[in-house]
């Protein structure tokens, strides 16, 4: 709910309603995805509603009265739903679904995030479709629902009890059913005592009530012979009519407080929201800060300018640092460094915001496709830059749908095959050093070596009969390449790997793809955790100064010419150990202004997903914090580098990508 705090200033109070509504129907979404046709659950359903309610409430409040109605054909629905006068379909779900994501562009319009929302007529229509479905006692003869009458007592209550809070649960109980005449005796201590008379059991009874007092405070028995209820009484008649609002005396109430503004209809937002609940309300005593937790929004805008402060601090250390020596430069460095991950922690969130909308992305493509997919997740709270988390939200979409439209097979022929008619598509994130891995796997069909290969020469792509399976399997990430018959609604125009891929490059990022005919397909994705300030190695190449991300190097070896061995068919390579690693020449592929005369030098031993190898520098100058520019924005893309950076001295130094320069 609002907090009361808001009340006093109305463009916070809209700005609190946006994001809760955003929240509120993320859970409602979150819930209907976990809902089983045919069996539903009513305290889900009961969540439903209040969430849907607590929306309704607000939008009317704020005249957003497209929000309003739509949540008020959901309530419509829900309530039906809720008293079992049928049993939830699968195209109730659909309906909520679809009017969600209408009143959610509707609030990104309302708050200016966006131009225009989608139109809502399809979106009511199909409500009300729903709404007009044959119910329960109007099929076969089904006998209605059975309801139940029970006397309530709450207490012994050591304090108050938040009128509106209890306005709120007896009418939601109207709601349910059919709600007696409560014979309150005493509001503000003591107890509570009414009767109602509903379809649910004693045990829903007691979860409702117990939202507004402890569970142990609450005392529910069925009456088992009681007299006949009168017509229908309405909670909201009578001696507790204190409690709500008429909608014209609303507007009336606002009307004074305007003229006593001495301003028109039209500069009603200028009216402080306090004065007008006032004009209802006595004075409660809520406390602000009364969350459970203590999370707090930001403007992405201040933690940006947060990081960039940062970043010019990391440089003005590291150009004292040339100069000065005294203790303050330790203390310095230690702030900064303080500064520098509290500020970074603020920016980083759970991949889970990001594997929050594939559910919902499963279950309408397995339902167009006639699939069965189980959805699994594992890592869910590894984190990382919020950033990043947006711009990799488009690939990981690509990668859900390729597994379901391309991976997975019908449910017939997993069975034929021997499988479970269910197929499983996991996405697991896991830090590794300085990256996040997220993997997206399938126990599906597999890839097709044969198919590829023929598309390949269709293409008139050249590669062996018998190359390798991983070299086949690059072919996947070729522009233009599909291998899909016909083109659908959700493939088959050769649009989509490869600008996955270019995408997870332009992030720091790599992809690679294996696979197993006949056990399916995983596709791994490393992105660094962010992209602001890094830890880094400087290294010299001739006169030319380079920085290497230390999250990617393993050690570093000093080396002779007579250490580096050719190997018929892999080159240049380096005994490490008992492994010999590929020799990667730095000065060959980024030749330096003046190169260094005498052989030899440092070789350091890098991992880029798995693949090792030695790079070779001239030296390594040292080791510090630099903050990451980028090159593409500055410049242009440069195959090999990721970024560039302002050291101590004032010149840029570039920063190798070590991914592509491995594979190179």
């Amino acid at each position: 709910m609002l907090q009361a705090g808001a009340l006093a200033d109305p463009k916070a109070y809209r700005e609190i309603f946006f994001e809760e509504t955003q929240d509120h129907l993320a859970d409602v979404e979150a819930i209907l995805l976990r809902l089983e046709p045919q069996a539903p659950c009513l305290p889900e359903l009961n969540a439903i509603f209040r969430a849907i309610h607590s929306i309704k409430g607000s939008a009317s409040m704020l005249d957003c009265v497209d929000i309003a109605q739509m949540a008020h054909l959901q309530e419509n629905l829900l309530d039906l739903l809720r008293k079992q006068e049928r049993l939830l379909e699968a195209g109730d779900i659909q309906a909520m679904l679809k009017s969600g994501d209408v009143m959610r562009a509707q609030a990104l319009r309302h708050r200016g995030d966006i131009e225009h929302a989608p139109d809502s007529g399809s979106a009511q229509a199909l409500l009300r479709e729903q709404l007009d479905r044959p119910r329960a006692d109007a099929v076969d003869g089904a006998a209605g629902p059975v309801r139940r009458r029970f006397s309530v007592r709450l207490g012994p209550l050591e304090q108050a009890i938040d009128a509106a809070d209890l306005d709120m649960t007896l009418a939601g109980l109207g709601e349910m059913g059919q709600l007696a005449t409560p014979a309150i005796e005493n509001c503000e201590g003591g107890s509570i005592a009414f009767e109602v008379e509903l379809e649910g059991t004693a045990d829903d009874l007691r979860s409702v009530l117990a939202l507004i007092v402890a569970p142990e405070l609450v005392w529910v028995e069925k009456i088992e012979a009681s007299p006949a209820l009168a017509p229908r009484h309405s909670y909201r008649d009578g001696e507790h009519d204190e409690f709500f609002v008429d909608p014209d005396e609303f507007r009336r109430k606002r009307a004074e407080l305007l003229q006593d503004e001495g301003e028109d209809d039209a500069a009603g937002p200028s009216v402080m929201a306090a004065d007008l609940m006032q004009a209802f309300f006595d004075e409660v005593d809520v406390p602000i800060a009364s969350r459970e937790t203590g999370h707090i929004r930001v403007a992405t805008e201040k933690i940006d300018q947060l990081v960039n402060l940062v970043g010019e601090l990391v440089i003005t250390e590291a150009m004292l640092a040339r100069s000065v020596t005294e203790s303050g430069l330790a203390d310095l460095a230690r702030h900064t460094r303080n500064l520098q991950e509290a500020v970074l922690a603020i920016r980083m969130l759970p991949i889970s915001h990001a594997f929050s909308r594939f559910p919902r992305l499963v279950h309408e493509l397995s339902g167009r496709l006639g699939k069965e997919v189980d959805l699994k997740f594992e890592g869910e709270s590894t984190e990382l830059d919020r950033g990043l988390i947006e711009k990799i939200s488009d690939p990981l979409t690509h990668l859900v749908r390729n597994a379901v439209d391309h991976g997975l097979e019908a449910p017939d022929i997993r069975t034929a095959e021997g499988k479970s008619a269910t197929g499983t598509l996991l996405l697991a994130a896991r830090q590794r050093g300085g990256n996040i891995v997220i993997e997206v796997s399938d126990d599906g069909r597999g890839l097709d070596r044969e198919r590829i290969l023929q598309q390949a020469r269709r293409c008139g792509i050249a590669i062996a009969p018998d190359a390798p399976d991983q070299e086949v399997w690059e072919l996947v990430f070729a522009p233009g390449f599909s291998t899909a018959e016909s083109v659908t609604e959700l493939s088959g125009r050769g649009v989509g790997m490869d600008v996955v891929r270019r995408n997870i490059k332009a992030l720091g990022g790599t992809i690679d793809l294996r696979s197993q005919a006949g056990e399916g397909t995983a596709v791994t994705v490393s992105v660094p955790l962010t992209l602001a300030i890094i830890e880094a190695m400087i290294v010299a190449i001739g006169g030319a100064v380079y920085v290497l991300p230390i999250a990617a190097v393993i050690e570093t070896l000093s080396v002779e010419p007579g250490d580096i061995h050719t190997l018929p068919g892999q080159g240049d390579t380096l005994r490490v150990r008992e492994s010999y690693l590929p020799v990667i020449h730095l000065a060959r592929i980024f030749p330096p202004p003046h190169p260094r005369s005498q052989a030899g030098g440092i070789a350091i031993i890098v991992d880029a997903d798995g693949r090792q190898a030695a790079l070779v520098v001239d030296d390594v100058v040292g080791q510090q914090q630099v903050v990451v520019k980028s090159l593409e924005a500055n410049f242009r893309k440069v195959p090999g580098l990721s970024g560039a950076t302002v050291m101590g001295d004032g010149s840029v130094a570039l920063i190798l990508d070590v991914a592509h320069i491995v594979r190179m």
